[in-house]
């Protein structure tokens, strides 16, 4: 079990090599990966989420899932806590490094990673479910998470325009489309069988979506390959890669089996739970002064080593 659950989660990070070779080789620049995730953040992701939702659920279903994003909300909420005890405990004296540590223990890859490892396991049901499940950690990245990592001006009511990015913005019309049919007392699939224009029309939207996940990847690969191996040096860096994959999740799995013991997405929950840090973390701490020697050298361990500590989790878990 544990063999199959290995090649699942490693042929994921195998996505990822072609990336991490074209930024190492200098085969494209680095500022290809910023044009790369625009791509994926305004159509490919845009379009997997519309088209999962659309054809998964009713809104009805939607509404009966609201534990996932709040899960994940709450997930996140038991990393800033342990993170405020970590910087307790070893006392940084660097006030950037306290943040970044912060930010590293708050956060995980909640979306493309797992996406990913979902797509491998189960259904499109089951990716759909967690693409609704981060509105939880989109709502805690935009406001515990920039109230970290910006202390100057920490959070605001101007950090919510974030929760109008595409691919939210994508999420609420799924949402609006199937309040839409609800009300008409139809379905999605009701209506495109006897429209031949609605049919390819929504198989060329699945078909952009289906690029959202290699791409994303091979732009993870990318990220990677702009962090040094001299990175890895500081022992901060291994402390918070332990934590992100060992400690933190195990507080949460035991928030998840003893809240949500039989929710029927439990597996989306948990594999979230047990997620390396997020790649993310690297361009809000490009943007707002964040210890990035510490954030790189936490997104590569930490994946680097959760191609063990995933599918031990999973063994266990699922």
């Amino acid at each position: 079990m544990f063999t199959t659950l290995f090649f699942n989660v490693f042929t994921v990070f195998l996505m990822m090599i072609p990336g991490y070779i074209l930024i190492k080789k200098n085969v494209i620049p680095e500022s290809t990966l910023k044009n790369l995730s625009n791509i994926i953040i305004k159509v490919f992701y845009p379009a997997l989420i519309f088209s999962s939702i659309t054809k998964s659920y009713s809104i009805q279903e939607i509404l009966n899932l609201w534990q996932l994003p709040f899960a994940v909300f709450l997930f996140c909420l038991i990393g800033y806590i342990i993170g405020l005890a970590y910087n307790g405990f070893f006392k940084h004296k660097d006030p950037v490094r306290r943040r970044s540590i912060l930010l590293q223990l708050t956060v995980n890859n909640y979306s493309f990673l797992p996406l990913a490892i979902i797509a491998k396991l189960y259904d499109e049901q089951h990716m759909a479910a967690l693409i609704l499940s981060t509105l939880g950690a989109e709502l805690t990245v935009w406001t515990i998470g920039m109230a970290i990592i910006n202390p100057q001006k920490g959070f605001n009511i101007k950090n919510l325009k974030n929760l109008l990015s595409p691919p939210l913005l994508s999420i609420y019309f799924s949402l609006g489309i199937l309040s839409l049919f609800h009300l008409f007392k139809t379905n999605t699939a009701a209506i495109v069988e006897n429209n031949a224009l609605l049919q390819y029309t929504q198989s060329t939207i699945a078909q952009i979506g289906q690029a959202a996940i290699p791409v994303s990847l091979l732009m993870v690969g990318g990220r990677m390959g702009t962090i040094k191996f001299k990175d890895l040096a500081p022992i901060e860096i291994w402390g918070v890669t332990l934590f992100r994959l060992i400690i933190i999740p195990m507080v949460g799995v035991l928030f998840i089996k003893g809240v949500f013991p039989s929710h029927p997405y439990q597996n989306v929950m948990l594999i979230v739970a047990v997620m390396p840090s997020a790649v993310s973390s690297l361009v809000l701490g490009e943007l707002y002064g964040g210890d990035q020697h510490l954030i790189s050298g936490t997104i590569l361990t930490s994946h680097i080593v959760s191609l063990i500590t995933i599918p031990l989790w999973l063994l266990f878990l699922l």
